[in-house]
């Protein structure tokens, strides 16, 4: 039987971002003492510098901070370490690198972590072509998740020796339904996960995360993540001892969240609604949702069904953030946005699935009545709405939509799971079964991961149908 060899550090950059600001600084950090560190540390130097959209920060500054801090310089560091290190030198997210052996074969890990969450949420490993050049790999990695335009992934150079081919990434966004590592934090007391949400609200603190384990299926209340007083809190939620299943006992959305918290959706976890309700499953007013993983499903939402907006059966972003690389969203039912609803804010999708979701009005899958959604990976297919945009609809003078990677499918090219508009009495063309943004701007066929999207009010760019 193959032994799996013990992945071992070889390399590991640190390339810190702190992307809210007018000019966000960056800033590189090299562990351990691999050869051609000053080459590395230049090219992702030179890399971010080129996008025009960082400030460099003075190397020997963190130098000093891993020293203060007593940081590892090499062997493994968890993304817990990998985040005070970040929040010390004043970033806000940490790219880190890893150089690995996995069975004889090289790869280049890399992963993003945020200093406020400790959460990795875009990750990468990718093997290492023979032959490859690893800096050319580096830049495209970090590019890729970063949405810049880096063209097509790096391939092996060509010897005199017939070498064998490789397959795409290992692991991609895309494919993502795991985190690369567990997120640390402290572990909510109770027996229940009613009774742990009652001790999170009473004794939570600022800038702080915990963890809410969950070890039998549970039906709960409607519950809002806000503490008063406190800023910067993460909750994370989690299945343990297998897939557990949490259901809404009445009407009406099973997690609000609210300014200053994020709610991390994590593995081995289903929410679960029910044909009656009056609300999303996670509804999203002013805090950041991340979801890693888990499942949303089997919700009604009538939410707003009488107004001209509203909806979003799975998720209901009215305002803040909500930022998804892996899990799946699936069927759920809204006027607009079977599966999620934008009224406001911003919806990054770098991972996961939006599938089998209805709309009995726009947006199958994902609606964008105002606000931003960006998709830079995963998979939106098998939804249905009854009257625009089967699967993405934004065809608000308020939204804005940017495809660079993932797949929407189409039902002209998949009559089968593409996503499809029909109002019960069969398909409608030209009313954009993958992607609608208005009449002449619209996507019946699938969009694969190569055809890049962009719409907003009176702009439009792309791989659009004629």
């Amino acid at each position: 039987m193959r032994t799996i060899a013990k992945i071992t550090l070889a390399i590991g950059i640190l390339c810190l971002f702190a992307f809210a600001q007018a000019n966000p600084k960056a800033a590189v950090y090299i562990m351990g003492n691999p050869e051609g560190r000053d080459a590395l540390r230049m090219a992702v130097n030179n890399f971010l510098i080129k996008s025009q959209k960082y400030q460099m920060i003075a190397v020997d500054a963190l130098d000093v901070v891993a020293k203060e801090q007593n940081r590892q310089k090499s062997g493994s560091v968890t993304d817990s370490d990998i985040a005070l290190l970040g929040r010390d030198a004043g970033a806000q997210y940490v790219c880190v690198v890893e150089r690995a052996e996995l069975d004889g074969i090289s790869y280049v890990a890399t992963r993003i972590v945020s200093v406020q969450s400790k959460v990795a949420e875009l990750a990468d490993m990718t093997e290492l072509p023979r032959g490859g050049k690893i800096i050319e790999l580096i830049e495209w990695q970090i590019g890729s998740m970063l949405g810049m335009p880096v063209g097509p992934r790096p391939k092996a150079v060509a010897t005199t020796t017939a070498q064998p081919t490789y397959a795409q990434p290992v692991y991609t966004a895309q494919a993502q339904t795991q985190p690369t590592a567990t997120i640390q934090g402290t572990i909510v007391p109770g027996s229940t996960l009613a009774q742990k949400l009652t001790w999170l609200q009473k004794s939570a603190d600022s800038h702080e995360t915990y963890i809410l384990e969950v070890d039998a299926d549970e039906s709960i209340e409607p519950y809002i993540f806000e503490f008063k007083g406190a800023i910067n809190i993460t909750v994370v939620l989690r299945g343990v001892g297998g897939n557990r299943t949490i259901k809404l006992k009445s009407h009406g959305n099973m997690f609000s969240v609210r300014r200053n918290v994020t709610f991390v959706l994590d593995n081995n976890i289903t929410l679960q609604g029910h044909s009656g309700n009056n609300g999303a499953m996670v509804y999203v007013y002013g805090g950041t949702f991340k979801m890693i993983g888990g499942a949303i499903s089997g919700n009604y939402s009538s939410f707003w069904e009488g107004l001209s907006g509203g909806g979003g059966g799975g998720v209901n972003l009215h305002n803040g953030t909500f930022e998804m690389t892996g899990g799946t969203i699936s069927s759920n039912t809204a006027k607009n946005g079977g599966g999620v609803s934008l009224t406001n804010g911003t919806f990054t999708m770098s991972g996961g699935t939006i599938s089998n979701n209805t709309a009995s009005g726009k947006g199958g899958g994902v609606y964008t009545g105002s606000g931003t959604f960006i998709m830079r990976s995963g998979i939106i297919t098998g939804n249905i709405a009854a009257n625009e945009g089967g699967g993405v609809w934004c065809g608000s003078i308020l939204s804005k939509f940017t495809k660079t990677g993932g797949t929407i499918t189409g039902y002209n090219s998949d009559q089968n799971n593409g996503n499809v508009v029909n109002d019960g009495s069969g398909a409608i063309a030209r009313k954009g079964h993958a992607v609608y943004h208005n009449d002449n701007t619209r996507k019946e066929t699938t969009a694969g991961p190569g055809e890049n999207l962009y719409a907003e009010h009176r702009k439009e760019s792309g791989a659009w149908d004629k």
